[in-house]
């Protein structure tokens, strides 16, 4: 980076350009999106630069304290040396291809396609052994963070789960060669790598060939929803997450995700919290965008009731009208609305607006009483009448007292006003 990068970056919320891209990309994405749209863009990014993509994801979706803006410098730091340990290790380490076919044999997998990845399947073949647990490389936690397997290798030893040994098998295949190369395979509750066939089980460092109930096959891109979806990990504190960043999250895993009606429902349940909480926090007009975005006639009841009345009290009426349109009972708000934009405005002596407002609800006894203040208002500007002259001289104005007389269907102002008309 140049100096000018490097005192933005000291500022910013982002230790680099990645973490920034990677924060636009999440936030650029929503439940309209198709995996179509956004393929690329993640292929690209799962291969540029995997460990940001998790690493932030974690940062921004789970609320771990540990990971601020420092320990994650720290830990691209580690990173980088694990895969200059790894390419260390793997430069010294010799598999022929035919050993490793046959241990893959053994596990009743014979797939011819292998012939045209041998360089490939050595190197995976090469991650597994300087990953494996009996090596002392790495250690299996369930529900772990990340940040615990993202260590300097040389001096502790790597803690992570199932999706998170595989996250880091990405990323050292990505020093080299295509991720779209490899797969994910996935059963409830587990998720091992796949290539060509081939079951690869990163906890253990092991070939496999599962054959468990509702298992899949899926692109390697879909590592990022197991990841979001993934269970907090119990040993490192959190500290409350947004509901917009949750909602954010719940949109990725919609995209992405093939467990649909688990990703249908985090959606559902995180536009309901993103509404209700910004809601509560009178942020109405971000409240009611979330609330049309879920398409949830509820949420837009709660935005549109809520905000209507927030609005009320402050005397922004337009604001208010336009909340009471999305509420079920906004016939009632409407009528409430309008009442109290004719009292503001009938306080103010504008009259003219209060009777515009008392209109929309027919409260014909209220606009009476404005003409009848209108007609107070044409009075005062007679001053003193001494003589028919006088009278004549006011004809504009008393023409105008006859209206708003006539209007106000008071009888004693009528009269006043016939009088006065008998002298012009």
């Amino acid at each position: 980076m140049n100096s000018l990068q490097k005192t933005y970056y000291f500022f910013s919320n982002f230790t680099d350009p990645d973490e920034r891209l990677a924060a636009k990309f999440f936030a650029s994405l929503s439940e309209n999106h198709t995996k179509d749209d956004i393929k690329d863009s993640l292929d690209w990014f799962v291969q540029h630069n995997i460990i940001a993509l998790n690493l932030w994801s974690e940062y921004k979706y789970r609320g771990y304290k540990y990971l601020n803006k420092s320990k994650r410098r720290e830990l691209y730091s580690n990173a980088r040396l694990i895969a200059q340990d790894f390419a260390e290790y793997s430069a010294k380490t010799n598999h022929s291809f035919e050993q490793v076919l046959s241990e893959i044999m053994t596990q009743g997998v014979n797939d011819a396609r292998l012939a045209n990845y041998s360089q490939q399947l050595l190197y995976i073949r090469n991650i597994m052994s300087y990953l494996s647990p009996h090596r002392g490389r790495y250690s299996y936690r369930a529900s772990s963070t990340f940040g615990a397997l993202l260590k300097d290798p040389k001096k502790d030893v790597l803690v992570g789960d199932c999706n998170q040994i595989v996250t880091l098998y990405i990323y050292l295949y990505s020093q080299k060669f295509d991720v779209k190369d490899l797969q994910i395979k996935t059963y409830p509750g587990h998720v091992a790598l796949h290539f060509k066939g081939v079951d690869i089980e990163a906890t253990s460092g092991t070939f496999a060939n599962y054959q468990e109930k509702d298992q899949a096959v899926l692109p390697i891109e879909e590592i990022v929803s197991v990841n979001i979806l993934d269970v907090t990990d119990e040993y490192f504190k959190t500290h409350d997450v947004s509901a917009e960043s949750l909602l954010e999250s719940a949109r990725i895993a919609y995209i992405l995700s093939s467990e649909r009606e688990l990703v249908k429902k985090n959606l559902a349940g995180a536009y309901n919290n993103v509404v209700v909480e910004l809601a509560n926090a009178s942020k109405f007009d971000k409240a009611l965008k979330y609330a049309k975005q879920s398409e949830n006639a509820e949420l837009l009841n709660l935005a549109g009731h809520n905000g209507a009345l927030s609005y009320l009290q402050d005397n922004d009426f337009k604001k208010a009208l336009k909340f009471a349109f999305y509420a079920k009972d906004k016939t009632k708000l409407n009528h409430m609305i309008y009442h109290n934009q004719g009292v503001y405005y009938m306080g103010r002596k504008d009259y003219h607006k209060a009777i515009k407002a008392f209109s929309k609800n027919n409260e014909n006894d209220a606009i009476k009483d404005c003409y009848a203040s209108l007609f107070a208002i044409e009075q005062k500007k007679l001053g003193s009448i001494k003589t028919d002259q006088d009278i004549k001289k006011k004809r504009n104005v008393i023409a105008n007292m006859a209206g708003y007389a006539r209007k106000s269907g008071n009888t004693a102002l009528i009269k006043y006003v016939d009088d006065l008309k008998r002298y012009l």
